[in-house]
């Protein structure tokens, strides 16, 4: 058992220590998810705390891992590591079995998982953190000297802390995103030849002795007098390929779209990303004002992008002395396109070449040298 046991230390603690780490790399994207999980609970007031939330989440979890490879406090890390799984387990267990929340988060964007293979990953995971909580007895320290084990554990939680902290200020190191530098963003919307569509099946819903059913098209004819029409939908029978970017698609406050205007042409043109306004971080608006204003000059498209009404913005717009207009997003690719708010994107044609998150937007000469 005792080789057991150290086998069960070693998985755990590293894989604690990489989800932390990928979930570190992008905390506002984990943030996000955690608001899903806050919806869903009706627990408003803790979205407003998911960014915070979530960095805590991302520092213990290594941590966590850190200490069992240490094995330092064994005791107090067994039990923290158990509660923990088991809090994952039943929340996992329930996306699984309502299907509210398609992705748990566990791994980021790199590894996508659904809700059934998070609940299995972590039913997995509990079997060898119980190994560890039962045999703790046979999970010793490393280093024998309690100093340096400190040490190793005030190291881990600064190296922590500071990546941490890092990205969510200056974006993720790696981005998983379809909208990462390099990629075309047309390429990301097409589908591949040959790929499957997503299949739907028209579906009638009616209401019989109190209850209602689903009746399809081929069964309609079976419909009689006792049958009450309630609805109709049209089901998903077979889900088919899905484009990285499937929802990029801007609208004026009219209502005409302009995506095909935003990604015609090969020149250079910068995209500023507000998510929403009333979010977004204040004290930029001059230095945004100056930079679209020397762009513009040079003869170059500035585009401004954001899920809040067009008619609230345009008086924020006014107030700032902003040259440019704003055009509606659905907030969901917003929040891909830059893990900010505000942000910048540089692209040269429809490929991205630059991002800029709120706390390090570039002035006009920082741009132009990413223009080649």
């Amino acid at each position: 058992m005792k080789i057991v046991a150290q086998i069960s230390r070693v998985l755990v603690g590293v894989l604690f220590i990489i989800s932390g780490f990928i979930k570190a790399n992008d905390t506002i994207g984990f943030s996000y998810k955690l608001e899903e999980y806050f919806e869903i609970f009706h627990m408003p007031f803790f979205a407003h705390y998911a960014v915070a939330i979530a960095m805590f989440i991302c520092i213990f979890e290594i941590i966590v891992g850190v200490a069992l490879l240490l094995g330092a406090y064994s005791k107090l890390n067994a039990w923290l590591l158990l509660l923990m799984i088991v809090f994952f387990t039943l929340l996992t267990g329930y996306s699984a079995i309502t299907g509210k929340v398609t992705d748990c988060g566990c791994f980021g964007d790199a590894i996508k998982l659904k809700p059934v293979q998070s609940f299995i990953k972590d039913v997995v995971l509990l079997v060898f953190i119980l190994i560890v909580f039962i045999r703790n007895k046979d999970i010793k320290p490393i280093f024998k000297n309690k100093t340096i084990q400190s040490i190793g554990l005030f190291v881990g939680l600064l190296v922590t802390t500071f990546f941490t902290f890092y990205t969510y200020m200056f974006l993720p190191k790696i981005d998983f995103l379809p909208y990462k530098i390099g990629n075309d963003i047309v390429k990301q919307m097409e589908y591949p030849e040959g790929a499957l569509r997503d299949s739907f099946e028209m579906v009638f819903i009616y209401e019989k002795d109190g209850k209602q059913i689903e009746i399809s098209l081929n069964d309609i004819g079976k419909v009689d007098t006792t049958y009450k029409y309630i609805d109709r939908k049209d089901k998903l029978v077979r889900e088919g390929y899905h484009p990285p970017i499937h929802d990029f698609k801007l609208y004026d406050a009219s209502g005409i779209e302009f995506t095909d205007s935003l990604l015609k042409g090969a020149d250079y043109k910068l995209i500023l990303i507000q998510k929403t306004i009333t979010d977004s971080r204040k004290t930029l608006e001059p230095q945004i004002a100056r930079l679209a204003e020397l762009w513009q000059q040079n003869g170059k498209q500035f585009w401004a992008l954001t899920a809040s009404p067009l008619d609230e913005v345009e008086l924020y717009r006014h107030e700032n002395q902003f040259t440019f207009p704003y055009y509606n997003m659905d907030a969901t690719p917003l929040k891909s396109m830059v893990r900010s708010n505000p942000g910048l994107l540089l692209m040269k044609g429809n490929v991205v070449v630059k991002k800029w998150g709120a706390y390090n937007l570039p002035t006009y000469e920082v741009v132009k040298k990413y223009m080649k």
